[in-house]
């Protein structure tokens, strides 16, 4: 393993440590409420982002899916793909490059994003 690799695995524990430290102390009630949904009565685009996060790192996946189905899904993505990167930055020939954002795998995810908003408000 490489000193770049070290670097990203360690920068990535000390982050997930910190906020795993944060969802567990009294600082979570200090996260603002949805200021969309509080004065109009919809679900902004973000609106159960916070939440799966939280069911994230507490371990609870299903709560976390149904929260909000596209968070979970790209939260699951860029895992995937850091897991990837950092199996790439060791080896010569490289797998599964196609799974690496692209401009259009981040307008589909908008476009999704946008259709699965207007569904929940509706529904």
């Amino acid at each position: 393993m490489n000193k770049k690799s070290i670097l990203i695995i360690g920068i990535e524990i000390i982050c997930l440590l910190f906020l795993y430290g944060f969802i567990n102390s009294s600082y979570l009630e200090l996260v603002p409420k949805c200021w969309v949904y509080q004065i109009t009565g919809f679900l902004c685009p973000a609106c159960g982002g916070t939440k799966c996060v939280i069911f994230l790192l507490k371990g609870n996946l299903i709560e976390a899916f149904f929260s909000h189905i596209l968070f979970f899904i790209g939260i699951v993505y860029l895992l995937v793909v850091n897991v990837i990167y950092i199996i790439n930055l060791n080896r010569k020939k490289k797998m599964a490059k196609i799974l690496y954002p692209k401009t259009l795998y981040g307008i589909i995810f908008v476009v999704l994003l946008i259709i699965y908003t207007i569904v929940r408000n509706l529904l």
